[in-house]
Formats: structure tokens, sequence, C-alpha cells
């Protein structure tokens, strides 16, 4: 069976005609519409409807294309495959990160990777936390950057870097007033508003509630940018992680941030990978780019 063949088909379902399959995969008509025939003759099927100003998929002609689909992915791992042996570097890596990380993260690493490691792809997907282990799990991905290191067997960890919490207040609120440094106990009076459940951060805002008695707001944000904006017309406070304070994003007018004393509350992000992935080679490498690149978001 002719690889070429099948992309050709692939096109035709993706632009619906011979023409414009043909154009796309810059070839003459007869060309691909020889190739196409052969490949219906080896299958011993019609995969093409053809009418007079007309071409249509047949149902056994869109199972192909399924089918096809797949073995184009997997011809594209091969030569993933065979570029890594020669430099690991020239891998495509899939990063998962989740929300209250990534917005923030990639503006700030992405430029270094690309100036240290340019032939390294990465394609990253956000989703929280528990999706994110799911999806390391069943091979989706081949990296997921949390704030817990998994203990399991088939798991890799490193830790990446520590990022401090910020106080965030309204510039008309008790605690807003002013931009001196506070005390942790300070919270103690306030009321915090929090993320909603499945957030990781939300764990690490609770931790930090108990540590000093402050009450939780009833309030449950789907964000940071909710937290953010919550927070200009409310007496409560939250914690944002540094990350999402500093360049480039801009603060709105009327939110006023403080730092804590030491020692500070902060949170801990890992890479975590699967031992056995292709990509291994890489891990610890990239695990130190994104270290050295966010070493000042934990200032002791």
């Amino acid at each position: 069976m002719n690889i070429r063949a099948l992309e050709y088909l692939i096109a035709f379902a993706q632009e619906g005609s011979f023409t414009k399959a043909a154009a796309r995969m810059r070839v003459s008509q007869p060309t691909l519409s020889t190739q196409i025939k052969k490949l219906e003759d080896t299958l011993g099927v019609e995969l093409i409807e053809r009418t007079p100003g007309k071409q249509i998929l047949t149902p056994a002609g869109r199972e192909v294309v399924y089918y096809a689909k797949r073995i184009q992915a997997d011809m594209s791992r091969i030569q993933q495959a065979a570029r890594r042996s020669e430099d690991p570097w020239s891998s495509t890596v899939v990063l998962g990160v989740f929300p209250t990380l990534g917005p923030y993260l990639l503006p700030r690493i992405m430029p270094v990777l690309r100036r240290l490691k340019p032939k390294l792809t990465i394609r990253f997907i956000e989703e929280k936390s528990a999706k994110l282990i799911d999806l390391l799990d069943s091979g989706q991905v081949d990296a997921v950057i949390l704030s817990e290191s998994l203990n399991a067997p088939s798991i890799k960890v490193c830790h990446v870097f520590d990022e401090d919490f910020l106080l965030a207040a309204s510039t008309n609120s008790l605690l807003g007033h002013e931009s001196k440094p506070i005390e942790l106990s300070d919270l103690s009076t306030q009321k915090v508003l929090l993320l909603e459940d499945g957030h990781c951060m939300r764990r690490s805002m609770l931790d930090v509630c108990q540590k000093v008695g402050a009450k939780q707001s009833e309030f449950r944000a789907t964000s940071l940018e909710t937290l953010r904006y919550m927070v200009i017309g409310s007496k409560d406070v939250t914690l944002l992680p540094r990350l999402a304070t500093v360049p480039p994003i801009v603060q709105p007018a009327g939110l006023m941030l403080r730092e804590f004393k030491n020692p500070k509350p902060y949170r801990s992000l890992y890479l975590n990978w699967r031992a056995a992935s292709p990509v291994d080679r890489i891990m610890e490498g990239l695990c130190k780019i994104i270290s050295s690149a966010c070493s000042d978001l934990h200032k002791k």
C-alpha cells in the first residue's frame, strides 16, 4: 500500500475536490486521481463516489480516511524518533500546565527556549491538575508541571522552582492603603477570596488561610483574573502568585500588591514525566532551563 496515496486521500477528504487536493499536495490532478484509484483497486472497494460535478467519500472511504490519519500521525512520530537519535533536542514535547500557571509562565520561558534550543518544539496543553495527571498517565502529554511531585515508580520528578504569593487588596481596603511588606498574621482578620474547587492553587491558598486563621470568602473564582478584579470592588483580599504580578502582566487601577515579610508563603512547582517517554533524555535539561528562567520568583 502506497503511503503517498493515503496522503492524497486525506487531502481529498479535507478539501472536498480532486482539484483543490492536487493543488494542496502540489501535484497534477491526474496524478492524484490515479493514485487514489490504484488505492481503491488495492483495497477492492470504492472510496470516492464520483458523479458529474460532484465527488464525495463513500462510507468505506470515510473509515479508511480515519485510519489513514492515524498512520500519518505514526509516520510523523517515526520521523521524530529518527531525528531524536541524532539530536535529542530536535524533539517535539507536549507539556501540560495548569490554568493558574500557564498564561504567566509561558511568556517568560518561551523566548529562552527558542534562544537556547531552537530545534525543540513544545506544544502546550492547559488543564486542571487532575486532568493533567490523567493525560500524563495515558501518554497524551509527555510531561506536566504540577504543584506536587507524583509518587509513582513510572514517573520521574524534578523540582523546577518556588514561587512567592503576594497579597492583593483594593486600595480602598484596610490592607490596601499602603505598599510596605506585611506580616502573614495580618490575614487573620481578613476574608480571603479563593479559587473554585479543582484548582491546585486553591489548596495552597487554603493552607495559608488555615495557618493564620483567615476566613474564606463565600465567593469562588474560576481564574486568577477573576480574583484580581473581584478584589478591586471588595473589602476582601486574595493571594496572587508572583508570576501573575510581574511584567508583562499589567495590574488594573485600584489594586494594591504587597509583599509578605519572611517567611513568605510560596508554592513549589515540579516537572513530572514518564520515565519510559522518548523525550526522557532531555527532561532534566528542560527542567534546568525553566528553573534558571524562574530563579527570581522566590525571594528568601
